[in-house]
């Protein structure tokens, strides 16, 4: 069923068969026979009228009109086009719902209920045309002028009970300002969203991301705990809450809380890709390549052709690397052995991340993360003493394919 059929419904409904002014009845009358621009005339004229001015029916009704006069140039341009209304959608959209709010005033004032139900029914259609309008400009880059109106969609949506464009409405106003480099006000309207219980789990980790920059490690867990709770439903993210819980325990020092949570995780996701490779993520943060590397495989094991796990075992190898590295750049320069050492150790695990790396490219050819970090490798092997000529020619030549590739994105 097209909206345009649901708001000739509401009106139909709202008007009844109570006697009405003549504007108002002209109105309703064009209205039905699809007289958009007479209708819009009509209750403008009705909207100014001291009769009719403070009278819900009557602003109820305008807002109805102008929903369908909205709704119509998007699911209807035939009709709309007929009409010959230059005033901008926009502003179309903007008089429809100020009309819808005046009726609820109104009825609040008065202690009645006649036109709510059809009063909030079509302003959740016009929240969703006003939230799209901000969609808009904020992919135009316009951020500034998008936050404004991501705000009034969701000042708007909360009158209209329409829980799930206030959620969307207040997280894109909070990426506008993530834009514009305005954390304080990003994170007061995330904090926001997490107390009307948001289920978006990316909200939760940037509060607990914030408060652990901040080192607040207790309102830290408790935004990852909520985050766990309030998606419950969805299992995708849950599972993710419930990793970054775990990592979080371990970097407040609660190895056994983290332990307890990891082991649940895993009877309930031992043949769950997604679990298997969100575990084995936090092993890599760990620098524990044979853990990450055992539950990657066994995701692998599952299905064989997946980024996530191919990268992840090559990152898990290349981490480990760099951290060798940095610790053979701390050894004394006279001791020259044990440097030698453990850069050798180091390239092992470079040479074993080459394949999964190769692997990631074959999923996806151009992805960026495998393409630096293989970059990196080919650069380090090829350009060791220790290597024989024949493999430095080789690294040579996959350094300069890899080299071609990044190029090539980086010009895009």
């Amino acid at each position: 069923m097209k909206k345009s059929i649901v708001l000739v419904s509401l009106l139909a409904v709202a008007l009844g068969v109570n006697a009405q002014s003549m504007k108002v009845q002209s109105a309703y009358s064009d209205m039905k026979n699809e007289r958009l621009a007479n209708a819009k005339k009509n209750i403008d004229e009705a909207c100014q009228n001291e009769k009719t001015m403070n009278d819900p029916k009557t602003w109820n009704y305008s807002g109805l009109i102008y929903a369908q006069i909205v709704d119509a140039s998007n699911n209807n341009k035939k009709l709309f086009k007929k009409q010959k209304i230059d005033t901008p959608i926009e502003e179309l959209c903007a008089t429809g719902i100020a009309s819808l709010r005046k009726c609820l005033e109104l009825e609040e004032k008065a202690g009645t209920h006649e036109y709510v139900n059809s009063s909030i029914e079509a302003l959740k259609v016009l929240c969703g045309y006003e939230y799209m309008f901000a969609g808009n400009v904020y992919n135009d880059g316009q951020y500034e002028k998008a936050a404004p109106m991501f705000a009034k969609v969701a000042e708007d949506a909360e009158i209209a009970k329409h829980s799930e464009l206030l959620d969307d409405a207040l997280y894109y106003q909070a990426d506008c300002y993530r834009m514009l480099k305005q954390p304080e006000k990003e994170m007061a309207l995330y904090r926001d969203m997490a107390k009307r219980n948001t289920t978006k789990a990316d909200v939760y980790l940037k509060i607990y991301a914030a408060n652990k920059q901040a080192g607040d490690t207790t309102k830290a867990l408790n935004a990852l705990k909520k985050g766990v709770k309030m998606t419950e439903k969805d299992a995708a993210n849950n599972v993710i809450m419930k990793s970054s819980l775990a990592s979080a325990y371990i970097w407040a020092g609660k190895q056994q809380e983290a332990d307890k949570l990891l082991d649940d995780l895993l009877a309930k996701g031992a043949n769950d890709t997604r679990t298997l490779n969100s575990i084995a993520g936090i092993y890599v943060d760990q620098s524990q390549v044979e853990k990450a590397t055992e539950l990657y495989k066994k995701s692998l094991a599952i299905d064989n052709n997946q980024l996530d796990a191919q990268r992840g075992i090559g990152l898990a190898n290349f981490n480990k690397a760099v951290d060798l590295i940095t610790e053979a750049n701390n050894i004394p320069p006279d001791q020259q052995a044990a440097y030698d050492k453990k850069i050798a150790e180091a390239y092992k695990y470079m040479e074993d991340a080459i394949p999964y790396f190769q692997n990631a490219l074959k999923i996806k050819d151009n992805d960026f993360n495998s393409l630096k970090a293989l970059k990196t490798i080919y650069s380090r092997l090829g350009g060791s003493a220790t290597a024989p000529a024949d493999k430095k020619a080789e690294y040579k030549k996959e350094l300069d394919s890899v080299n071609a590739k990044l190029n090539a994105l980086l010009q895009k």
